[in-house]
């Protein structure tokens, strides 16, 4: 017979389970029909269950799209504090998003040929909860940056590093998706931000130190 303690766990697991189903088949439909196209009906076919399972594990269909947004920006910044603090924050970031590719994340915000992630949209004319969350998880993920050392070190300038560093690595981000949506709009990019990284190539440029 199994224990209470064994009984909660296979319990635990087989909740995060179908959650993972649910986020994995949202995302998959949002990639194909954009997000506004997408029902709460069709995730549940896609995924293999119940609707009323999805609002066991989620409130909306914006909350299946935060879920995964919380769960890309958790492993983004555990690749980024991998990384040393010495190293470039522009080789840093390309360092994290190859590593997530390998891990099996898509890039849903500067790849090319693809929907951008619904968040490029809604960040800009969505529900302001939705831009106010992502606000929330960065501005938390900001201070895990700002506080993260890899080694002693008696530099007076280096704790002001590590903010900058975090803001630079915020601005990675923003800058994504500020051009992925102005993508969206339409607009004629410049050249260095029709590759398929614009956000590093923001980046960069901002820390060329001539602006």
């Amino acid at each position: 017979m199994a224990s209470a303690g064994e009984t909660t766990s296979r319990q635990g697991r087989r909740k995060q389970a179908t959650k993972g189903k649910i986020v994995a088949a949202a995302d998959a439909l949002f990639a194909a029909r954009g997000y506004d196209n997408t029902s709460i009906e069709e995730i549940a076919a896609e995924a293999d269950i119940a609707v009323r399972t999805i609002y066991l594990h989620f409130e909306s269909k914006a909350g299946i799209m935060l879920s995964y947004f919380d769960e890309w920006l958790d492993a983004f910044i555990d690749q980024v504090m991998r990384r040393p603090l010495s190293e470039p924050v522009v080789a840093t970031v390309e360092a994290a998003v190859e590593a997530m590719s390998a891990d099996g994340w898509l890039e849903r915000v500067e790849q090319t040929g693809q929907r951008p992630h619904p968040l490029v949209q809604y960040l800009g004319s969505g529900s302001r909860d939705i831009a106010g969350h992502v606000m929330h998880r960065w501005m938390q993920k900001l201070h895990q940056l700002s506080t993260h050392d890899d080694a002693p070190n008696v530099d007076p300038h280096a704790a002001t590093d590590r903010y900058a560093r975090a803001m630079l690595i915020f601005s990675y981000w923003m800058g994504a998706m500020f051009v992925a949506s102005e993508k969206e709009a339409g607009a004629e990019l410049p050249k260095p931000l029709q590759g398929a990284r614009p956000g590093s190539a923001l980046l960069a440029r901002i820390t060329a130190g001539d602006l």
